[in-house]
């Protein structure tokens, strides 16, 4: 190899080590830095002074996860230049999550209509189902 093909070459790989880059990248990542410190004092101060139900706080603080999760997906895990492959396993990592969240709770909902007593309160069953 030549020297200015070796020079070239080693242009081409550098060009994320100069001072003009490691300043924008080092920028990028406070300001994601930020959201994140910000969105979390969200989600404390949802909790705290919204005033919502419980179902309600969780739903914000899960919203609030979502793009917390999103923002460190993107830019500390560099998936935001990805290609498109990598998109399509997030996608089907999300819906097999997505599924393992709802089966169970679906299990539940369907034993609790199916088999009169069934719940996990641990309270009697009614006295017709009661075995003498």
């Amino acid at each position: 190899m030549t020297e200015n093909a070796a020079a070239l070459e080693h242009e081409h790989h550098d060009h994320h080590n100069d001072p003009e880059s490691i300043a924008r990248e080092k920028k990028k990542y406070l300001i994601v830095f930020g959201c994140l410190a910000l969105l979390t004092a969200m989600t404390v101060g949802a909790a705290e002074f919204l005033h919502l139900s419980p179902a309600g706080t969780i739903i914000v603080a899960l919203a609030i996860a979502v793009v917390k999760g999103s923002l460190v997906a993107a830019f500390f895990m560099h998936l935001i230049s990805e290609r498109k492959l990598i998109y399509a396993v997030l996608v089907l990592t999300v819906f097999f999550f997505g599924m393992m969240i709802w089966g169970p709770w679906h299990h539940r909902d369907n034993a609790k209509h199916t088999w009169p007593g069934y719940d996990h309160t641990n309270a009697p069953a009614p006295a017709e189902h009661q075995k003498h």
